[in-house]
């Protein structure tokens, strides 16, 4: 085994409310309020609501500086019933941005679909205005070829365009 080196600097890890307080300079209650209503960087090894706790300087440190914005802002933690509100209407507002966004690569899918359905129906027309003869078989020959502007915008709106250049 590898020795670890003894060093004359102060643990960059806190543990309790005690050392916390003292390194920030603060009582223990305060700071236990500062870990619920401006989120100080606290863990808890336990996993458990109350209990032992543990930080590190760092975060502690980096905590202390962001202050100002803190106060700026005033941000809060969220809690009580109205934040258990919030959060229902955000998961509500996710469930129904997914399901939208199936709904629409289903119909975008549909539309591709009913796209190439349209561009064989033309093909076959251009095809057959040429075995005519008809005077309408150089503009067939743009359409066939997918120059002509009218498809660019049917490919946008099927979100086909792009992806047909890609390849």
């Amino acid at each position: 085994m590898r020795a670890i080196p003894v060093t004359n600097e102060a643990p960059n890890i806190l543990s309790g409310w005690k050392d916390i307080a003292n390194y920030l300079g603060k009582g223990v209650r305060t700071v236990q309020r500062y870990e619920g209503e401006l989120r100080l960087p606290v863990r808890r090894p336990a996993r458990k609501p109350r209990g032992s706790v543990v930080a590190t300087k760092v975060e502690l440190d980096a905590w202390v500086a962001a202050s100002p914005i803190r106060e700026q802002f005033q941000l809060r933690v969220a809690s009580g019933p109205q934040y258990s509100l919030s959060m229902a209407a955000v998961k509500q507002g996710i469930d129904e941005m997914r399901a939208l966004s199936e709904q629409m690569s289903t119909l975008r899918a549909d539309l591709r679909g009913s796209l190439q359905s349209l561009q064989d129906s033309v093909s076959a027309l251009c095809h057959q205005m040429k075995e005519e003869g008809s005077r309408a078989a150089p503009t067939c020959a743009t359409v066939e070829s997918g120059s002509s502007p009218g498809w660019n915008l049917l490919e946008l709106l099927a979100g086909t365009g792009n992806q047909r250049k890609a390849s």
